[in-house]
Order: C-alpha cells, then sequence, then structure tokens
C-alpha cells in the first residue's frame, strides 16, 4: 500500500506537470495561440492579491508583527534582558519593513491593471486594450517604443511603458496576463532597460 501511495504521488505530479506544460505549449504555439485565435486576458482582485507570493509575505507580516508586539510589551528590568528584545526587535523589523516595501509595490501595480482587458483580434492582426475609461487598440507600426523598467530583484516588480506614435502612451504592470502578447504581436520595436530600487508607478 505505501509503494502504491508514493508511486501514486510521484507519478501524479509528473503527470500534472506534463498536463500544464502542454495546456501551455497550446495556449502559446498551439491551436489555442494568441496568434490564431481571439483570446481575452483579465485578472480579478482575488487571483492578484492570493498569489503564492503574496499568502507568504501576509505569513511573514504576521510574524514580525508578533515580534515587534513581544518586542514593545515586554517589561524591560536587566541589560541582558534589553538586549534580548533589541534582537527581537531587530527581527521583527526587517522582515516588516520588507513586507511593507512589497505591500506598497504590490498594490500601486494592481492600480495599473485593475479591470484591464487585453483582446487579441489575429484576422487584423491588432490588440485592443480596455481601460476603465478608454480603450486603445494598436496595429501594426503604431508602437514607438517600450521602456521595461524593474527592481531585478528575487522579489521582482516590473512594469512596461508603451509609447505610442501618435502621442499616447500607457503603463501595464507585468503582473497583468497575457502582457508578452503584445510583443508577440509586433516584434522588432525598439526596447529600452532601466533599473530602479523602488519601481512605483507613478
Amino acid at each position: 500500500m505505501d509503494t502504491f501511495l508514493i508511486f501514486a504521488f510521484v507519478f501524479g505530479i509528473s503527470g500534472w506537470g506534463i498536463w500544464r506544460l502542454l495546456i501551455y505549449t497550446r495556449d502559446t504555439i498551439g491551436t489555442n495561440s494568441p496568434l490564431k485565435v481571439v483570446r481575452v486576458y483579465q485578472i480579478a482582485e482575488w487571483q492578484y492579491f492570493l498569489k503564492i507570493e503574496n499568502l507568504a509575505t501576509y505569513y511573514l507580516l504576521g510574524i514580525s508583527l508578533l515580534l515587534l508586539q513581544s518586542a514593545f510589551s515586554a517589561f524591560i528590568s536587566e541589560m541582558s534582558i534589553a538586549l534580548g528584545h533589541l534582537l527581537m526587535f531587530c527581527f521583527g523589523i526587517i522582515p516588516f519593513a520588507l513586507c511593507v516595501f512589497y505591500l506598497i509595490l504590490d498594490i500601486n501595480h494592481w492600480k495599473s491593471i485593475r479591470n484591464v482587458i487585453l483582446e487579441t483580434n489575429p484576422a487584423e492582426h491588432a490588440l485592443t486594450l480596455y481601460f476603465p475609461d478608454h480603450s486603445i487598440t494598436i496595429r501594426d507600426g503604431d508602437l514607438e517604443k517600450v521602456i521595461v523598467t524593474s527592481n531585478e530583484a528575487k522579489a521582482r516588480f516590473c512594469y512596461i511603458t508603451y509609447f505610442l506614435k501618435n502621442g499616447q502612451k500607457f503603463i501595464l504592470s507585468d503582473k497583468m496576463p497575457g502582457i508578452e502578447v503584445i510583443l508577440e504581436y509586433f516584434k522588432k520595436i525598439p526596447i529600452e532597460y532601466r533599473k530602479e530600487a523602488f519601481p512605483y508607478i507613478k
């Protein structure tokens, strides 16, 4: 029985990985490719804020708040105890600051893709972006350049600024589903890369 469970677990994970790979291939270069069929991309609030990295951040934030509360609430009477609470404070404040840094950027990037819909139109080789207050249709020759701004860190935040030849521009976080389709549709667009320690979308 134990051997069967181990076998089912190992091959179950492998089978799931292969299945996800097949779906990804179908949706990118296969029969369901955005270059072949109409695809609509959008992200809901719960999908955005309940990503694995967000859940880890919320957990770490809770732990750091408990450490800070313990450091502040305990009565200090001896130097050794004081040093212990100072150490506890340091262990609490560092992850707390990192979580705040992450959440500020996460909320800021969410604003750039909230209620944004990206729709492909293979027949006309065009893309339409629906923003809350307007829409933009992009065809060949409409994009002038693209600027990719990121912090190049493990907790990566990146946003892309698209400049159109008519003077318009729009900004999307790279957390927007289907964002890679824009450059797949329109190749040979000049791309500039910039590094910012705090890539806040203004």
